[in-house]
């Protein structure tokens, strides 16, 4: 059932309302931190459609698999579809993905191209330096990737060497041509090629500017430079476009966001409309002017004061400790006296740091302590060894032309195949400009191979050419993949890898769990194939996100907490060179990011917040002196209460008291 979408608009605010209601032209939603920001453009989706917009006219792009995700059911609750179609709800990468499947012809690639992640560029990177032998050793594969990453984005990024940067420039274009011949893109090609594409050819560009008659943007203070290019183009001469954001909440400059994006929109789009979402539903009063006091200090910002309805709340409260372990003791024992006295789950709470490398003095309390926890980060399912090596399989047999991903899966398990076995194999190839998988066919062509190369060659080449048929059929994908592990024996080649039976145990986890992500996704797609799974997983393992709950405390960076919040938040490590860091204070630009963090950590607490720093801490394996952040003196005086720690009582005596306690609890309850 549909919701009654002019009921819902008419709850709004007058700021909401104004900005689900102006659907023409150029449009900035500034949404400050929890103002409802995520209500507003659903129902500002489904209200372009109530309007009398096509579905399939309206494209509303997010940076999140989660986000897309969420936004697509929400506008789905609140109206019936017309004809079976919807609104475009897409990520920047998913959106260029579905674009090059239907048009990458018109560059040269076929249709079926796969998408490289990380690892599988970095291979190709050093294999390119292989062949370069010239090349200055101190260059790290890994740096180059990264450069070439940065100029395929086109901003700018201090800290590269020119060398580096000029020698980058002679391995990019290799590195192309080499993708292009494996019919591979990388992450940052899905953009740069829709943008080539769209220059080059100006009758597909028209093709998707006619179909997207209105365009919205969410977390626009987070595009690059390609993402704004690539907007702009589409937005074209109507400019129904629509940018949300808030400058404010800018923290990933050193990725390569420009903040300016958002900033000069207004001058960019001529005729804009900007709409401010001040009034926070989210924080106490008292936090929010903790978070103004904060902001304020930044010049380049659009002006927004952040206010609530609701109660002012406790004050903020600061804490010096003498060192890390007792700034980490302290927190851990306030976290568990705040569940005592308010009953409420250890889920409510959340422990903010600069960087994962200050999460151990904090794991070390609360187990201390035992306080269940979750640390936010962490190894990717998708980069794992054993979903990578099926993964590779899959590939091969999509894209016969991807010789990384036939290596992988030549070699797991072992087929006897070493590194001079496979150096035949590609200058065979080379001689002959076929692909690895048309050289392991005519392995009887291969000089100086014996006849066990050759079986074991054979015998791979097909399987590999009577699955691809079996993976033809969607119905049966996934038996088709649980059949091959159990011919390969991959569980066994796991058991003998891993020597221990918990590790092995793990790992089969996680074939078994990717054997099912295959059987899900055919059960909840419309017109399931292998390209299409392919293409899903590498946006998820490509832009991974965290989407397990988290069970107990929370220990989070700051840009892990972007977009959570929690009723009671500890930001801990306020000092000079931790927040703001030591790099960042020799320009204005940077000061201002780190500013920024702070803000953001600050908005994701709802009740209470605590803000803490230490006396001395470890830096290079000797113990210095630190001082309190700067950013704390930016919150006004009279909403701080500052903790002694003298005041606190000497901690083996608060132990003792503690024991003491609970001893005499357990007589009572005896």
């Amino acid at each position: 059932m549909s919701i009654d979408i002019g009921s819902e608009v008419s709850r709004l605010n007058p700021k909401q309302r104004e900005a689900v209601e102006k659907t023409e032209g150029p449009l900035l939603i500034l949404a400050g931190a929890g103002s409802g920001k995520t209500r507003v453009i659903t129902l500002r989706t489904a209200y372009l459609l109530y309007s009398g917009v096509q579905p399939e006219s309206v494209l509303a792009v997010t940076f999140t698999n989660k986000a897309a995700n969420e936004m697509k059911e929400r506008v789905s609750a609140m109206r019936r579809s017309r004809n079976g179609k919807n609104p475009v709800i897409s990520t920047f990468h998913s959106l260029c993905l579905n674009i090059l499947r239907r048009e990458i012809h018109q560059l040269g690639y076929k249709k079926n191209f796969v998408v490289y992640d990380s690892s599988e560029q970095l291979s190709l990177i050093r294999n390119l330096l292989s062949d370069i032998r010239a090349y200055d050793r101190s260059f790290k594969p890994d740096a180059i990737m990264e450069t070439i990453s940065r100029l395929k984005n086109e901003f700018a990024l201090p800290g590269g060497s020119q060398e580096l940067e000029e020698f980058s420039h002679v391995v990019w274009p290799r590195y192309q041509e080499l993708l292009k011949a494996m019919n591979a893109v990388d992450f940052d090609d899905l953009l740069l090629l829709t943008i080539q594409l769209f220059r080059e050819y100006p009758d597909v560009l028209n093709k998707y500017q006619e179909r997207f008659s209105h365009i919205m943007v969410d977390e626009y203070q987070d595009t690059n430079k390609i993402q704004y290019d690539f907007i702009k183009m589409l937005a074209g001469e109507k400019k129904n476009l629509c940018v949300v954001g808030d400058d404010d909440q800018s923290i990933y400059g050193w990725r390569g966001a420009n903040l300016y994006n958002i900033l000069d929109f207004e001058k960019d789009f001529p005729g804009t409309v900007t709409v401010r979402l001040e009034q926070n539903y989210r924080s106490t009063g008292n936090i929010l002017q903790a978070a103004n006091g904060v902001i304020g200090n930044n010049r380049k910002r659009m002006e927004k004061s952040l206010w609530s309805a609701g109660s002012k709340g406790p004050l903020i409260n600061v804490f010096r400790a003498e060192d890390s372990d007792k700034e980490a003791r302290w927190v851990a024992d306030r976290i568990a006296q705040i569940r005592y006295e308010k009953n409420c789950p250890y889920e409510s709470f959340a422990v903010l740091y600069r960087a994962n490398l200050f999460s151990r003095p904090f794991e070390e309390a609360l187990r201390t302590n035992r306080i269940p926890y979750t640390v936010v980060g962490g190894t990717s399912y998708f980069e794992r060894k054993e979903v990578k090596d099926l993964a590779a399989y899959l590939k091969i047999i999509a894209n016969p032309q991807d010789d990384l991903s036939l290596l992988r899966a030549a070699n797991a398990p072992k087929r006897g195949l070493g590194p001079t076995t496979i150096s035949k194999f590609a200058d065979f190839e080379k001689d002959n400009s076929i692909s690895l998988l048309e050289a392991f066919r005519r392995s009887s062509e291969v000089a100086g191979l014996g006849k066990a190369v050759i079986d074991s060659v054979n015998r791979f080449v097909e399987m590999i050419d009577r699955y691809t048929l079996l993976f033809n059929k969607p119905a049966e994908m996934a038996k088709a993949l649980k059949d091959l592990t159990e011919e390969i024996n991959y569980k066994n080649y796991i058991y003998e890898l891993y020597k221990t039976p918990e590790a092995a145990i793990r790992r089969i986890e996680n074939v078994d769990g990717f054997i099912q992500s295959l059987s899900q996704y055919g059960e909840t797609n419309e017109s399931p194939s292998l390209p299409g799974f392919l293409e899903t997983l590498a946006l998820t393992d490509l832009s991974y996100e965290k989407t397990e709950k988290s069970f107990g405390v929370t220990l989070t960076s700051f840009h892990s907490a972007k977009g959570l919040e929690f009723p009671v938040v500890f930001i801990v490590g306020l000092e000079e060179d931790i927040l703001p860091h030591k790099k960042s204070v020799a320009t204005d630009g940077d000061l201002e990011e780190e500013r920024r963090l702070f803000y953001v950590g600050i908005t994701r607490a709802m009740k209470e917040l605590f803000l803490t720093y230490t006396g001395h801490r470890i830096k290079y394996g000797k113990k210095q002196p630190s001082s309190a952040s700067r950013f704390i003196e930016e919150i006004p005086e009279e909403l701080l209460k500052r903790i002694d720690a003298n005041e606190e009582g000497d901690p083996d005596e608060n132990e003792r008291d503690a024991k003491a306690f609970f001893s005499r609890i357990k007589e009572i309850l005896k």
